[in-house]
């Protein structure tokens, strides 16, 4: 894959709805979206890539990418979810050539990316050119994903409709620089400086801040292949909603039906942040099948 030679900042919506109103407001970019054929030529190399790598994802209009490949669905344990999130590599990414940048302190941002290693969270890596809109409702700017994924999420909406339930997105694609004024903004609330932080006087509050929001470079937004869901019930914790009883059911049946799988199932150690019910990887249909 050629290098990167740039990458989209875009505004996100995040899973805490208090945020939304407090977040400064982004300057909207315009977006190229991609044409079909060029769809079809990324699922095809990431069926070549995963087929080099020992692995086969499912192709892009759901059909199993090998002959004879089984329907049936694996059962996987979470960790065993988690284990398959971290090993993806995806199409259409490059990882970051350098650490994205995070206070502005090279003292403090290195003991930051120290205490997140050290609790799981991995570098992540970003699209090499430009990803497709998807145009939901609660996402202006931030309503981006990789086409691979964005095929996917409107089969799992589907899916969700013709059951009943009400689920949508809450985020997407994250540029670092978002992700950045995010992890900033939620770590200097809890009470610290940067240079308190750099001085090894910030643990507690570096860790708080983890629990639930990653280091830039580290969030699985980046890629493109991630998602935040909501549900539109007025139920408030997507944990306690409908629409996460259906998702979850019987092993994430329905995720896994659609090439999604938990990325921070609950009962896991050392994976970064705190369980998330609400984020969702894309891992394509072949992986979930026996």
């Amino acid at each position: 894959m050629e290098g990167l030679t740039r990458y989209t900042k875009v505004v996100m919506r995040i899973i805490r709805m208090e945020d939304f109103k407090r977040l400064p407001k982004k300057r909207k970019h315009k977006r190229p979206v991609i044409l079909f054929g060029v769809l079809l030529a990324l699922g095809g190399g990431f069926v070549a890539y995963q087929k080099s790598a020992g692995h086969t994802a499912g192709s892009p209009d759901g059909r199993s990418a090998v002959a004879g490949k089984s329907t049936e669905l694996k059962k996987f344990s979470n960790d065993e979810f988690r284990a398959l999130a971290a090993s993806i590599k995806y199409p259409n990414t490059q990882l970051f050539a350098e650490p994205s940048p995070i206070s502005g302190n090279a003292q403090a941002d290195e003991r930051i990316r120290t205490i997140a290693e050290d609790r799981g969270y991995h570098p992540t890596s970003i699209p090499v050119s430009a990803i497709v809109k998807i145009n939901e409702p609660r996402l202006e700017g931030d309503d981006l994903l990789q086409p691979l994924a964005a095929m996917a999420w409107q089969e799992l909406k589907t899916a969700a409709q013709k059951d009943g339930i009400p689920l949508s997105i809450l985020s997407a694609y994250r540029s670092p620089d978002y992700q950045r004024d995010l992890f900033m903004k939620r770590l200097l609330g809890r009470d610290v400086s940067v240079e308190q932080i750099a001085a090894g006087q910030g643990d507690a509050q570096i860790q708080d801040t983890l629990d639930m929001t990653a280091v830039p470079g580290y969030s699985r937004h980046h890629t493109g292949y991630t998602i935040d869901l909501w549900c539109e019930d007025r139920t408030g914790a997507f944990l306690s909603s409908r629409c996460y009883k259906w998702i979850s059911a019987n092993n994430y049946q329905k995720a896994k039906e659609t090439g999604w799988i938990p990325g921070y199932p609950g009962g896991v150690m050392l994976q970064g942040p705190e369980p998330e019910p609400w984020e969702y990887v894309w891992v394509g249909k072949d992986l979930l099948r026996r």
